[in-house]
């Protein structure tokens, strides 16, 4: 049970390994009377340790033997020297990661939840009123909506949403030729441009844009936001979810959207690899930037790159020199025209190490798929190959030899009769056999 524990809370682990923690409620559950003294006082020991990566597997651990291993569990669980020492005290540490603070708070409340029909476990619920008095400021839970019933999608829904799909993809399409065709007439008519006129020339086509398509702005602008509509959505609460289908996430977390499993939830995948479903009132849509703004993003990372970088560059070097030849008002000049920057360069780097870990992503599962596509390619080669190298097998079995003649009555015919015939046909050359 040990080892089981260990492995379960192993500092390693980046995210809960459910079938560890799994094991280990098996383990507890085949001996209870003695497993699970045991169990509480190896969770007691881990919550003990100061690594939060530990602390943070062994709450989850905590809740799973809770809910899946009887009565004798949440009364150990249940006491104030467990609740007081290794729950209640970690909320009041300063040390501890914020982090830390608040999955313990959800672990309290989750706990609460579970033992609030049993009286004999009153202590758990003391434990929560002095939780929810003097440490409300790790509650993190609380200020999301109720989640939603997963209400199956009828027919109508689905045939609705895939009508809403083809709208929009029509849309789309004439959208995009319709561009093209501006693209087109422009450059038929006119010459091409000099660089200095793109911005004198290039607005005036999205204006011709907006002037014929305003109603249908303005029509779809009132109509719900859809799956097919929506490409990816910002959490607006946390969500800490312990069910295996839901998925669980941060205020701010940007989450792409896959399909409509329900009525009011929607089933998507963090730039982590984590997928699944979560509720739509817990969330709200990204709205895709115009071109213009595009452009002025553009615009600001170029200024950055090739005018901002060699500001600090030179600050650098500036400050590298030697010291009795430093001129102070051009290195105060060049720090007050560095330090506007930094909101546009953090910004920057926030939207490109997004960017990264979608393409690193997708770049494994891409190789995955790559891979396992290979595999089945060789394994339909190696299949056809071994089948066509298989040699022949006599069939012992026959009641009759195997004929080479195309003859199919030879077997029923007289072998003298057979070689005499044979002779009269051969040629001879004196006399023996000739007329």
């Amino acid at each position: 049970l040990e080892l089981l524990v260990k492995r379960a809370t192993d500092e390693t682990l980046t995210t809960d390994n459910w079938q560890y923690i799994l094991d280990v409620c098996d383990k507890i559950s085949l001996n209870p009377e003695t497993n699970t003294k045991e169990a509480i006082q190896l969770i007691s020991q881990r919550l003990s340790l100061r690594d939060a990566n530990v602390v943070l597997r062994t709450l989850s651990l905590l809740i799973s033997v809770a809910e899946n291993c009887g009565s004798r569990m949440k009364q150990e669980i249940a006491t104030k020297l467990f609740l007081n020492d290794y729950l209640i005290k970690k909320l009041a540490d300063r040390k501890l990661h914020k982090q830390v603070k608040y999955k313990v708070y959800q672990v309290i409340q989750q706990l609460y939840q579970s033992f609030k029909g049993d009286p004999s476990l009153k202590p758990m619920a003391d434990a929560y009123q002095i939780m929810i008095i003097q440490y409300k400021q790790y509650d993190i839970s609380g200020a999301g909506p109720d989640k939603p019933a997963k209400n199956q999608m009828t027919k109508q829904d689905k045939l609705e949403e895939d009508q809403e799909l083809d709208r929009v993809l029509k849309l789309s399409l004439q959208e995009y030729e319709k561009e093209q065709s501006y693209k087109k007439n422009y450059l038929n008519t006119k010459p091409l441009p000099e660089t200095k006129d793109d911005d004198d020339v290039l607005p005036a086509q999205p204006e011709l844009q907006l002037k014929k398509s305003n109603t249908n702005v303005s029509h779809s602008s009132q109509q719900p936001q859809t799956i097919a509509t929506v490409s990816k959505v910002r959490a607006l609460y946390d969500l800490i979810s312990y069910e295996p289908d839901e998925l669980s996430f941060r205020k701010g977390d940007v989450i792409n959207v896959i399909e409509s499993v329900y009525r009011d939830w929607w089933k998507g995948s963090l730039p982590s690899g984590k997928s699944g479903i979560f509720p739509l009132n817990y969330v709200t849509p990204v709205v895709t930037k115009s071109p213009q703004e595009l452009q002025n993003e553009l615009n600001i990372e170029n200024k950055i790159l090739s005018v901002d970088l060699r500001k600090v560059e030179k600050l650098l070097a500036l400050l590298s020199s030697n010291p009795n030849s430093i001129n102070e008002d051009e290195i105060t000049s060049l720090y007050n025209e560095i330090i506007p920057i930094r909101p546009d360069i953090a910004k920057s780097i926030d939207k490109y190490s997004v960017r990264k870990e979608e393409l690193s992503l997708l770049h494994n599962e891409l190789n995955s798929e790559i891979k396992t596509y290979n595999e089945l390619v060789d394994n339909l080669i190696n299949r056809r190959h071994s089948s066509s190298q298989v040699p022949s097998i006599p069939n012992y079995n026959s009641p009759y030899p195997s004929q080479q003649f195309t003859n199919p009555n030879s077997h029923f015919s007289n072998p003298s009769i057979q070689s005499y015939n044979e002779l009269q046909l051969q040629p001879t050359s004196t006399g023996f056999g000739n007329a």
